[in-house]
């Protein structure tokens, strides 16, 4: 791409689009910052505002063959952020469409732009009085839903995995053209949102993890709040039940799972990242910390090997029939087992933070923490997952100020594989993970989340210096290892970073067919090229 071609372009833009789209240089840097530490040149930011503009934009890049990068909002911490995979791309920011199109709060269909984010769509329904849940995720109340959803993230609640709920969409394709599903073009605009799978062959999952075109409109379907929300926790006796624990929740998945969101399994290294701040004075000369300082840790706050955590949603009567199976098939396992509710939760923590004589105890930050996760699992958005990304350098934000790790200097790489939920292959996979992060001197924080009764995702947080050049390297080499390690147990991540994406075109593993519909729908490749492995090239 040449320079007058990009400033020909800019300046088109500039005309064209509303004021204030196109971006001066000095406001690019937000975007180039990255928890990767991954470098990064982009070629320009331009923000529409409206279907039209992006249209607009769109065709103008056609027609100088300039590539584009859309992001809803940037805040996908640890996989990329705002980065393209490519370098002299222009980032395309959705974040000022922002508009809730329509909402029906009979059904619970939601339409939305992809600006919109967790913290407006619960001031919209807290306004108005709506009883739905948010379908929120790990990535704080700043996020965009759209963008979560396309990427197919999951979250906790009942409608956990967040891609299932979107019923339609809507995409400005390569040469300009607007993507509307068959039922809508055929006049059935209340059933195409109303009923996922539309008419004819499934087009609408092309525009997730991909780069077919930019969506400017989704809707989704929100979960109902229910009468009743009931976590559980689960401190399971020893690492060596970890088998056991893995039959019981699947059991528990098959028995009543139509009463149960995600369940989550995390070890403990996971749980003190929580309870703890990073204990950088007590750390062995290989830079880890000590067996000791953990045991000691987790006899401070009672953490056992493996900790267990779900929901039960519902009426009343049916969350208090599904209580005692699961106590049942947790019993084997359970050094201790304990049922909450939000409400309870954070009475306690209203009372502790009222007595002196506690309230700088451990367990005053146990309630805490419990408090805002039992508010994440009633569907609310909550930075109770964010602090893990600053673990590590312990530099959060000014208080009343938003956690943004990418700003913030945190180094974060997401090791994200699908697991079957079978008893050998997840004590292969947590022993191979434990062993690689200890020989590139990480910190082995897992978590196990049931996608199904038969798959767990493990999400395995790379956390290292950003400012450590040397400490950036074996962090990415940390997870180069897992990756190639992983596909050797038939662990395969279920996402992938902007900096491992050209592992697909070395490995082959982009389906012929794929590349021909890319080929055939954007020759040029305009949409973020190099994708998934698909664009100009691959």
């Amino acid at each position: 791409m040449s320079q007058p071609d990009l400033t020909a372009f800019l300046n088109h833009c500039q005309t064209l689009l509303s004021a204030g789209a196109v971006l001066p240089a000095d406001q690019w840097p937000p975007y180039a910052a990255s928890c990767l530490a991954h470098p990064c040149a982009i070629a320009g930011v331009v923000q529409p505002t409206s279907p039209d503009e992006v249209i607009t934009l769109v065709k103008l890049a056609a027609a100088s063959a300039i590539p584009l990068y859309p992001i809803s909002t940037g805040h996908n911490w640890g996989y990329g952020e705002a980065h393209p995979v490519r370098d002299g791309s222009i980032i395309v920011d959705l974040a000022r469409m922002n508009r809730i199109i329509a909402f029906d709060a009979d059904s619970g269909l939601l339409t939305v732009e992809p600006g919109v984010t967790q913290r407006q769509l619960n001031t919209f329904l807290q306004q108005h009085g709506h009883p739905f849940l948010i379908p929120v995720t790990g990535a704080g109340p700043d996020c965009s839903l759209l963008g979560n959803a396309l990427e197919r993230g999951y979250g906790i609640t009942p409608y956990a995995d967040h891609f299932s709920a979107v019923m339609s969409l809507e995409a400005v394709l390569p040469d300009g053209t607007l993507y509307r599903p068959m039922l809508d073009l055929m006049g059935g605009s209340s059933v195409n949102h109303a009923f996922k799978w539309g008419l004819g062959p499934y087009v609408d999952g092309l525009f997730t993890q991909g780069n077919f075109g930019i969506v400017t409109q989704m809707t989704l379907a929100l979960a109902p709040r229910p009468e009743r929300v009931e976590a559980f926790f689960l401190s399971v006796k020893t690492a060596d039940d970890l088998e056991t624990a893995v039959v019981a929740i699947r059991q528990i998945l098959r028995t009543v799972g139509g009463v149960t969101g995600s369940i989550n399994l995390m070890n403990r290294h996971r749980v003190l990242a929580m309870a703890e701040p990073y204990p950088r004075d007590r750390l062995s000369p290989d830079g880890l910390i000590p067996n000791d300082v953990l045991d000691q840790l987790a006899r401070r706050h009672q953490v056992t090997a493996w900790t267990g955590v779900g929901a039960l949603y519902g009426h009343p009567r049916l969350v208090a029939a599904a209580r005692p199976i699961i106590k049942r098939l947790l019993k084997p396992i359970a050094a201790r087992l304990v049922f909450l509710t939000p409400g309870l939760v954070s009475r306690l923590n209203y009372w502790v933070a009222k007595l002196p004589i506690v309230r700088h105890q451990p367990i005053a930050h146990t309630l805490a923490t419990l408090a805002n996760s039992l508010r994440l699992f009633a569907g609310q958005p909550s930075e109770i997952a964010l602090p893990l990304a600053y673990w590590r350098s312990g530099q959060r934000p000014p208080a009343g100020q938003p956690m943004n790790p990418a700003r913030d200097g945190c180094g974060l790489i997401w090791y994200s594989p699908l697991v079957p939920l079978q008893p050998a292959a997840v004590r292969a996979y947590t022993t191979m993970v434990e062993r690689i992060c200890r020989e590139h001197r990480i910190e082995p924080l897992i978590t196990l989340t049931s996608v199904s009764d038969r798959c767990f995702d493990s999400t395995v947080p790379i956390l290292f210096d950003r400012a450590d050049p040397v400490a950036t390297e074996q962090a990415h080499a940390c997870y180069h290892t897992l990756f190639a390690a992983g596909q050797q147990l038939g662990c395969v991540p279920y996402r992938l970073g902007v900096q491992s994406m050209p592992t697909l075109n070395e490995q082959n593993a982009v389906p012929e067919l794929l590349k021909r519909l890319k080929q055939a729908v954007d020759p040029q490749g305009i949409i973020a090229p190099g994708r998934y492995g698909l664009g100009k090239d691959g």
